[in-house]
C-alpha cells in the first residue's frame, strides 16, 4: 500500500499495479556493483512491445488500449465509473461467427470460477445455464432470460450500448444476478470489431 496523497488512508492497489511498482529493472551487464563508478539502472530491452512488465496483457491483445478506447469513447450512453485491470471484463470479436470471447480478465475468472480454457472461444451465453446442464440446440431461452438476452442481441446489432440484469451461473452451479454492460467499439485501425462486456454480481 502507498499513501493516497493528502489523505491518511492507504491507497489500495490491484495485484498488477503492485507487481509493476515492485518491478526492478536490471542494471546493464557492464555496471559495477559497489564503488563510485556504478551505473544507474537501465531499461531492459524486451523482445516484445511491453513497456511495463505486469501491466499489459499477455494475450497478444492491447487490452490497455481497448480500455482507453472504452473510457474515451464519444457520446457514451452508459456511465461506467472507474475502471482498472481488476474489473470483470470480456472482449468478444463481432466479426467472427457466434461472437466468441477472445479475452477475459482475471476478474471474470474470479467472478465466475471458469478458467481460460473453459471460456475463450465460447459465446457469453454459456453463463445462462448451470454447468453440465443438457444444452441442446433447440433448448431455447427461458422466459426469465428472454427479455435481457433480446435487449443485448438487439443492442449489439444496432451498435448501441446496453446494461441489463440477467440470471447467470458460476462454474460451481451457484446462480447469481449479473449486471452486464455491453459496449460495442468502433472498428480499430486494423479493422478489428469488438464488443466489451463488463460484469458485476449483485
Amino acid at each position: 500500500m502507498v499513501p493516497s496523497g493528502s489523505s491518511k488512508l492507504p491507497l489500495q492497489l490491484n495485484p498488477w499495479e503492485n507487481h509493476a511498482l515492485d518491478y526492478q529493472f536490471p542494471s546493464p551487464p557492464d555496471s559495477h556493483v559497489g564503488g563510485g563508478n556504478s551505473s544507474p539502472a537501465a531499461w531492459k530491452q524486451l523482445q516484445d512491445s511491453v513497456i511495463y512488465p505486469g501491466i499489459y496483457s499477455a494475450s497478444g491483445l492491447d487490452v490497455m488500449g481497448i480500455l482507453l478506447r472504452l473510457v474515451s469513447r464519444p457520446n457514451p450512453g452508459i456511465e461506467l465509473g472507474p475502471l482498472d485491470c481488476s474489473v470483470s471484463l470480456t472482449l468478444c470479436d463481432l466479426s467472427l461467427p457466434n461472437l466468441p470471447i477472445i479475452y477475459a480478465s482475471p476478474g471474470f475468472y474470479e467472478l465466475t470460477g471458469y478458467s481460460a480454457s473453459e471460456t475463450l472461444g465460447r459465446n457469453c451465453r454459456f453463463l445462462q445455464h448451470p454447468p453440465y446442464a443438457n444444452q441442446t440446440a433447440g433448448s431455447g431461452v427461458s422466459s426469465e432470460l428472454a427479455e435481457p438476452v433480446t435487449k443485448m442481441r438487439w443492442a449489439i446489432q444496432a451498435h448501441q450500448e446496453v446494461r441489463v440484469e440477467v440470471a447467470n451461473y458460476k462454474r460451481n452451479g451457484k446462480r447469481f444476478t449479473n449486471i452486464v454492460t455491453v459496449i460495442p467499439l468502433l472498428p480499430d485501425a486494423d479493422g478489428h470489431h469488438y464488443a466489451v462486456g463488463l460484469q458485476a454480481e449483485v
